[in-house]
């Protein structure tokens, strides 16, 4: 994997920032559901690659200051089979699944492949609750950082058809561990 961080680096710094960012929250999540050692480190390395893809999409769709149309959006779906493509002969086959289904939503309405529940890897589940935090709270150039009360909303208005309710469940019981935020509406 060491190359292909080399070159995620090199690309886009902030892509790899953002994948650290990712993969240290989704295995805190990983922890607090009790999830094993092993899942927990492959949901790291899965975090630090789940946007691994992006580097074939278009900077003009990257840092889109505004809404994407369909065009666009139809283009940046494609991320998560690059992605796994490029990794899936140099990381764990598991590593691999979980980049290729990180979109996957919990209702069956994602993408790449439109499955649903537990046929979504539960390591993708986190990772994505994860990857929706990240980039809630971060500086992106269609929106600027929100605050972490609201993005835990965000997950709680989305538990049950984006978002696993169970990750979700244990992402707020982390929060409240940290103490990340009193805004939460429960």
């Amino acid at each position: 994997m060491h190359h292909i961080e080399r070159l995620l680096r090199a690309s886009d710094p902030e892509l790899v920032a953002h994948g650290e960012r990712t993969g240290r929250l989704a295995s805190g999540i990983a922890r607090t559901m009790g999830l094993a050692i092993e899942q927990t480190h492959l949901i790291e390395q899965a975090g630090l690659l789940h946007d691994a893809g992006k580097i074939f999409i278009s900077r003009e769709i990257l840092d889109k200051p505004g809404p994407l149309d369909e065009a666009e959006w139809e283009e940046l779906r494609h991320h998560p089979m690059m992605g796994y493509q490029l990794v899936r002969d140099i990381v764990p086959d598991r590593v691999a699944q979980i980049v290729l289904t990180h979109h996957e939503w919990f209702d069956g309405t994602g993408y790449p492949h439109a499955i649903r529940g537990s046929k979504v890897p539960i390591e993708a589940r986190v990772l994505q609750v994860a990857d929706a935090f990240d980039a809630i709270t971060s500086n992106r150039p269609y929106q600027p950082a929100l605050p972490v009360g609201y993005a835990l909303n965000e997950l709680i208005r989305c538990s049950g058809t984006q978002f696993d309710p169970a990750v979700v469940e244990a992402t707020l019981s982390l929060a409240g561990q940290l103490q990340w935020a009193a805004e939460v509406a429960v």
